[in-house]
């Protein structure tokens, strides 16, 4: 009996843990929505009395902060806080709930025109932008807001202001003003020489100079890249187009004589004439040389014919396109100079031109050149002396060989 009674206490206190936590729950239930309530209530009404009293003396930045922190009415703070002067909270709170304008304003208003430009450019307005970066002296800033605004000219304006005449110069060509983009890149490039970080920008200054029609001086910065680097893009073609044609006036007087580049230029040379021709200069030049003829000056201009097919040379400076890659190291010229001038004239005759020399083949540029034609112009125009042909005989034992071998082959 005892234990049937014992095991029926807990039974019941058991059962009894269930509704007492039901009636714990339900007691903070009741006291929230009434006790609770009307204590929030109250709260909020005192923080609202508390900021309006602040408001009424004068006090818009205390007001501001009951606001902001306590009643978390943000629209409400940050007009508070423009009213007591405090445009820095005040922006940033317009900023936050997103009333741009506002925020821009008060922005610039409290001298924080960095943070006002980039509201604008958050917002597509990049002109808007450039006018604030104008205003804090940000003239790079200012050009690229103007620049993706669609307005080149003040861009232009902004990026010569700042020092940065490359892209001042960039927009100047997309406008067609290829001689004011040439003057920009003149002062960009006043005291500098040509090196391997400054090249591209030399070559792009008399690429303006050109198409704005000044030719002479785009040959002289042609010529100041040819002498740094013979190989760089098409120096060597823009050097000889620019280049006037030399002149000799006691050859002009006789009858029929014309030079190598009267020749090329007045039209298409058949290989097995070109290549016949071309080893006929061989020869005369060998001679030359054994008679003392000085090296460094063979190119187009200066080997003549006349009407009985006799070469002789001029004594002039040639264009840098037909000077070997030694000469702007400043070694003296020698036999191995002239070889890699005779390759390069070669060349000419036999494509025409001298557009890919260096980076293609013969073959590639005049299908109907013999292989073995190709290899000789290789050969002659290596960059190091040691890898070229050593002597003109040399040359001529090659035609000999690979002439032969041709035949046989066929």
């Amino acid at each position: 009996m005892e234990s049937a009674q014992t095991g029926l206490t807990a039974l019941l206190a058991i059962l009894a843990i269930p509704a007492l936590a039901a009636l714990f729950v339900l007691s903070i239930f009741i006291y929230r929505h009434t006790v609770g309530k009307q204590l929030k209530t109250t709260l909020r009404e005192d923080y609202e009395h508390e900021a309006a009293r602040f408001e009424r003396s004068g006090k818009f930045v205390s007001a501001a902060r009951v606001y902001e922190t306590k009643l978390k009415d943000l629209r409400k703070a940050a007009a508070l806080y423009e009213r007591g002067g405090d445009y820095r909270k005040a922006s940033i709170l317009y900023d936050l709930i997103g009333i741009t304008d506002k925020a821009r304003e008060l922005y610039e208003k409290d001298g924080n025109i960095t943070d006002a430009a980039e509201m604008s450019i958050r917002e597509g307005e990049f002109e808007e932008a450039a006018r604030l970066y104008g205003r804090a002296g940000k003239k790079i800033d200012e050009a690229v807001m103007m620049e993706k605004a669609g307005r080149r000219l003040p861009a232009i304006r902004a990026y010569r202001e700042a020092g940065d005449y490359r892209n001042a110069a960039r927009l100047l060509a997309a406008e067609g003003m290829h001689r004011e983009a040439a003057e920009m890149f003149g002062l960009m490039l006043r005291g500098m020489a040509v090196d391997a970080s400054s090249i591209d920008d030399y070559y792009a200054y008399a690429y303006r100079l050109e198409a704005s029609g000044q030719a002479a001086a785009a040959l002289a910065v042609y010529r100041q890249i040819d002498e740094f680097d013979p190989a760089y893009r098409d120096v060597r073609e823009k050097v000889q187009d620019l280049a006037p044609e030399p002149h000799d006036d006691a050859q002009e007087l006789r009858d029929g004589t014309t030079s190598i580049r009267s020749i090329i230029r007045s039209g298409y040379l058949e290989p097995k004439h070109a290549f016949k021709l071309w080893v006929q200069i061989l020869r005369v030049l060998k001679d030359a040389h054994a008679g003392g003829r000085p090296c460094g000056l063979v190119a187009p201009e200066n080997i003549l014919i006349d009407t009985h097919n006799n070469i002789s040379f001029l004594q002039k400076t040639p264009a840098a396109a037909y000077r070997a890659p030694e000469k702007t190291k400043g070694l003296e010229p020698d036999v191995h100079s002239d070889i890699f001038s005779l390759g390069v004239i070669l060349y000419e005759m036999l494509t025409g031109g001298l557009e890919g020399l260096g980076s293609v083949r013969v073959t590639e540029v005049a299908p109907d050149v013999a292989d073995w034609l190709d290899e000789i112009v290789i050969r002659c125009i290596r960059k190091v002396p040691e890898d070229r042909y050593q002597k003109i005989d040399d040359i001529l034992a090659d035609i000999k060989s690979l002439s032969s071998a041709k035949k046989t082959s066929a």
